[in-house]
């Protein structure tokens, strides 16, 4: 998959020098020394190459994040480390992209999380995986605005709270 990786890099290059919206598939071909009939054979268009890029993306796999302020803090620090590439894409057509990233990533660990303390945790893994995506999303379109510290802390007293709440719903048989 030499070539899909060579239109990933490309676009990665490209998107310094322009917005995502202003890159056609002549632009990028070209920068990946290939041709148009090659790219078509690979992806449909250009944003699924975004997509392909975020698929690529190991964020914290090697690790065993025990929490959720650990998961939250893994996606913060992918986001910081390849903020060029995320904050235009965030700005683009393809933001469904960024977000459906975001949420597979909160969806795949919190689910793992509650799995282990949680008997039945799917609303609250759906819930939280909703919500950081859209806070993410949200901070990104912001220019980081909020401090990281801050953010972090928000977004892991509400996790607290909601799984605290759904356990106290629970033992009321609520459920």
């Amino acid at each position: 998959m030499k070539i899909e990786a060579a239109y990933q890099e490309s676009l990665k290059k490209l998107i310094k020098e322009k917005p995502l919206d202003e890159i056609n598939v002549i632009m990028l071909c070209e920068h990946a020394n290939s041709n148009r009939q090659t790219f078509y054979y690979h992806f449909r268009d250009i944003s699924d190459v975004v997509e392909s890029i975020f698929l690529k993306a190991k964020v914290g796999y090697a690790k065993k994040l025990l929490d959720y302020e650990q998961i939250l803090k893994e996606m913060i620090n992918y986001i910081n480390n390849n903020y060029n590439f995320v904050s235009k894409i965030n700005k683009s057509y393809s933001q469904e992209k960024l977000y459906s990233f975001l949420f597979s990533y909160f969806y795949a660990r919190i689910g793992g999380l509650l799995k282990n303390h949680l008997a039945n945790g799917n609303e609250i893994t759906r819930y939280m995986s909703t919500l950081s995506a859209h806070e993410l999303v949200f901070w990104i379109g912001n220019k980081r605005k909020e401090k990281t510290p801050a953010l972090i802390k928000r977004l892991n007293t509400v996790f607290i709270y909601f799984v605290n709440q759904y356990q106290s719903d629970l033992k009321r048989n609520i459920f």
